[in-house]
This record gives structure tokens, sequence and C-alpha cells, in this order.
């Protein structure tokens, strides 16, 4: 990559120009730069679940799963690293709809001020429940009315440490483009499958492919290291405040698993608890198979 580190703000934006030649000034009031501010904010409804990528980290992640990228918007004021010159190549490879913001139209739509000045908008990659294609010893997590975006986004990142096969969300109550699901993920959104369905719909897919169940509750008898998981298993973790719904307790093939508690606490973070289970989950993985 060219060396543009010692390049003026005007001279960084021909270089750009004369490198990618449908790359476009663009102002505050264009669509773009509108839509972006409007993904961020939650200002519009969001049929497409288009989100905003900005780190290095996450618009990496984006690229190495073939997340379909929708257009790019740059700053050359902003931009000094052959790091993000490459991620600009990368992205305008794959989409060819590029724009060029100022830098105070730039810090009115970025969620992090030390962005490397690149914003990418790509369409979210959920996945359909009845494209999902199931398997021996497949290891599913299922969100149950998870309301906080933060540890919705920490728990899919530990899935994605566990090497945990598919997450599913049901009775959606956050909105899987926010920034801060896809911050707290570490991206890692981007690599693991996601679905998002209605609880019954789901309860009855795990039934129909013999998927064992099990749900994490503080009266459960058995502990959490005593599972055998084996086999096709769901993990089950419920809401903050009310935990998993009456309707799961019904489903085929239920066990009951819990955490021991020591101290005066009755139970952890939704966001721990479901990671030391999942892991666990890992840890009596059959690697010999």
């Amino acid at each position: 990559m060219k060396d543009i580190q010692d390049y003026s703000a005007e001279e960084r934006e021909l270089h750009y120009k004369e490198k990618y030649k449908f790359l476009y000034n663009v102002g505050r009031t264009h669509k773009v730069v509108r839509n972006v501010y409007n993904l961020n904010n939650n200002k519009k409804p969001n049929p497409n679940n288009l989100t905003v990528l900005e780190s290095y980290e996450v618009i990496r992640k984006g690229l190495i799963n073939n997340v379909r990228f929708e257009y790019l918007i740059i700053c050359p004021e902003e931009i000094y690293t052959s790091e993000a010159q490459t991620l600009i190549a990368q992205i305008l490879d794959k989409c060819e709809k590029g724009y060029i913001v100022s830098k105070k139209t730039f810090e009115s739509i970025v969620e992090k001020k030390n962005s490397l000045g690149i914003l990418a908008v790509v369409k979210f990659p959920l996945v359909p429940l009845e494209k999902v294609k199931v398997f021996d010893d497949m290891k599913i997590l299922v969100l149950d009315a998870l309301e906080i975006q933060g540890n919705i986004g920490t728990i899919i990142r530990s899935a994605d440490g566990a090497g945990i096969d598919l997450v599913i969300l049901t009775n959606k109550r956050i909105r899987i483009s926010h920034p801060k699901f896809i911050k707290s993920s570490m991206g890692t959104c981007l690599r693991v499958p996601i679905v998002v369905d209605d609880m019954d719909k789901v309860i009855k897919w795990l039934g129909d492919n013999d998927v064992n169940v099990y749900l994490t509750d503080t009266r459960a008898e058995l502990n959490y290291f005593e599972a055998s998981y084996v086999g096709k298993i769901a993990v089950v973790a419920g809401s903050e405040k009310y935990g998993i719904m009456k309707a799961w307790y019904d489903a085929k093939n239920v066990e009951l698993i819990k955490i021991p508690m020591l101290g005066d606490a009755d139970s952890l973070n939704v966001g721990v608890s479901t990671s030391i289970i999942i892991y666990e989950v890992l840890n009596k993985k059959d690697y010999s198979k």
C-alpha cells in the first residue's frame, strides 16, 4: 500500500478518487449518511437487517466471513494506517459502492471516536431456521427473551470460543443489528450462525430433530458438570428478569441443570452462567470422532 501518512486531507481524497472512480463526495444530508445515523440510533424500520461496522477487527471479521457489504463510507482526514487502506480495497472489491465524507460529517455518525476513518454498512447474516442442517453431535444455544444487548453479545462471543454450532434467539427483545450488540460480540456474531424465530416453532423443530434440551434452572437437582451433553443438544438460557418461559418445560427430551451457588447469591449474570455451561459442553465433547 502507498504511504499517504504525510498527505494533506485534499491529497488523500484525490488519492482515493483516482484509485476508485466510483467514490463520491456526499454531505450530512445525503441518504447514505442519514441511513447510518438512523441505523445507529434505531430511528427507522430496518427490514433488511442492515448494520454498521466500524472497528478494524469487526470489519475484518465481516470480510473473512463473506458478509454482504452494501456500501462503504470513508473519511480521508482520519485514515492513516496501511491496514485501513487494505480494508478499503477489499470492501470496494466486494460492493463497488463508496462515499467520501468530511471529518465533521464522519464524526456526526461514528459511534467510536477513534475509528479507522471507515464505516461499512452490511446485511446482518441471519439464517432461516428451515435452512439449518442438523447433524449428529450438534451443539445449539437458545437465548430466550434476553433483553440486554451487552449480555447477548458477550454470550455470542463465548459461543464462538466454545465452538457452538448455532445460536437461536426466541422471544427476541433486542435489535439484532444494534451497534452495542456487534461491539460486545467483538464481531463474532458475523461468524456464528444465528437464527431468530418464534419460540413454539423452535421448540417443535428441536423435538422433530430429537435434540436433547438442557434448561438452566436454579431449582434443578442436576449440577451442570454432571450432565453428559451427548449427541445433539440445545442449552436454553432464560431472560435476565423472568428466566425461561414455561413452554420450554413441556418440550421433548428436557433436562434441568444448575450451577451450584455456595454464597449468598442465588444466581449468576446470564452471560457468565451461560458461558460456564457451554464451556462444559465443550469439555465433554468427544474428540475421537
